[in-house]
């Protein structure tokens, strides 16, 4: 099992809940964003840099299928609101009944 160092505690994918995989970084407001005078005014430097939800791939993939860079920055910037949408719960309710090692392909 995956564990943080700091805190010894399983890390799991912050969407689908999954433990035993490899995850990735996904900055809640994406970096392609952080330049732009809308973002700017809407989140500090900090929170820009530091919101980053830890996902496994397959989640990390469905949500940048799903989201254009701009949709994520304006509106579904945080894990409550990507859990919200309709489609994000269908695949999560999917890949939960996965096998950890299973490769999983999104769709483009």
């Amino acid at each position: 099992m995956l564990q943080n160092d700091e805190t010894d505690t399983i890390i799991r994918c912050e969407l689908c809940g999954r433990d035993e995989l490899v995850l990735t970084r996904h900055h809640l407001i994406p970096r392609s964003r952080h330049n732009k005078s809308r973002t700017q005014r809407h989140f500090d430097r900090e929170t820009m840099k530091t919101d980053i939800a830890m996902l496994c791939r397959p989640c990390h993939s469905q949500i940048h299928h799903l989201f254009d860079n701009h949709e994520l920055a304006n509106y579904y910037h945080t894990i409550e609101r990507l859990q919200d949408h309709s489609e994000v719960q269908k695949f999560v309710k999917w890949v939960k009944k996965r096998p950890s090692g299973l490769k999983i392909r999104v769709k483009r």
